[in-house]
């Protein structure tokens, strides 16, 4: 296979670790995304879901604490622990990230996932927050290094991140080893789609990985002067407005072998039925390419 799977933990709200492993080792999941989050106190009773509550309740702090048991887990199973995904953006606190960086390093993820704060809903001046920004960035660098860590943006609906061009403006200041993209496929659904060659083309190195889902666009409602708003939902990778076979089609072409790492969010099924689902569409795809 020429690009590894993976599945990042948030999309497995209702199983246990253990649970995640043997999911992860009955459909060949080698890379594992790893969820430090702390659930907020009005998620605890609710039920699980994708972005409360969660069975695997695994803080930033824990995380830390129980390293070496989630990396002797991981690797009994013959899967990789690859990067980290707390809530966090550049606007947290250095001890926060700090935190978040020591949990990384201490189960040897590699990366850790650090989003932009989101844009203003409302006019602004561009150039000046993005010098904040990668400002902001440059000093977020400076702390993983010591770590041996690489920072990832996300390119999530809604950021300064949001497609490959506005990323790019925030990557060029830095080596791709010191930070990096994820190219998430069910966001450029939602903002910030490009052709699929060209949205490589302008990331180039700096593509670490990629979330792989499906999002399409709904027929949402119309406003008082009759205009409709589209609104969206998450769906299977085969009813993405994305054709997933093209993007990891161009990936290929373009020699971007990098992990492929599944967050189906599709509400309609469980968590097992998604990561099982998408695994073997993907693995359809991966199969077929030249």
């Amino acid at each position: 296979m020429t690009m590894p799977l993976g599945v990042t933990a948030v999309m497995l709200p209702d199983l246990d670790f253990s649970q995640q492993i043997a999911l992860c080792q009955d459909v060949d999941i080698t890379h594992y995304s790893i969820r430090p989050r702390v659930i907020a106190d009005d998620q605890r009773d609710q039920p699980w879901g994708f972005w409360g509550n969660h069975k695997f309740d695994l803080t930033p702090r824990r995380l830390v604490e129980q390293a070496r048991q989630i990396t002797r887990q991981l690797a009994d199973a013959g899967m990789v622990p690859f990067g980290t995904n707390p809530a966090t953006n550049i606007d947290a606190s250095d001890d926060e990230l700090k935190l978040h960086l020591e949990g990384a390093a201490a189960v040897r993820a590699g990366r850790v996932r650090v989003a932009t704060a989101p844009y203003p809903q409302g006019p602004f001046e561009y150039s000046s927050l993005l010098d904040q920004v990668v400002d902001r960035y440059r000093q977020i660098v400076a702390m993983a290094q010591p770590m041996g860590l690489k920072i990832v943006i996300e390119t999530h609906h809604g950021s300064l991140a949001s497609g490959p061009g506005v990323a790019m403006n925030i990557c060029r200041h830095f080596d791709p080893s010191q930070l990096g993209v994820i190219f998430d496929m069910p966001n450029f659904a939602i903002e910030g789609n490009l052709a699929p060659h060209l949205a490589i083309a302008v990331l180039g190195n700096y593509i670490d990985h990629c979330h792989v889902g499906g999002a399409r666009r709904t027929s949402g409602q119309s406003d008082g002067q009759g205009f409709r708003k589209a609104s969206h939902e998450m769906c299977s990778l085969t009813q993405s407005d994305l054709h997933i076979p093209t993007w990891i089609g161009a990936l290929h072409k373009a020699n971007k072998h990098v992990p492929l790492v599944i967050e189906d969010f599709t509400a309609a099924r469980t968590s097992e039925d998604n990561l099982k689902h998408s695994a073997e569409q993907l693995r359809k795809i991966l199969d077929s390419l030249p």
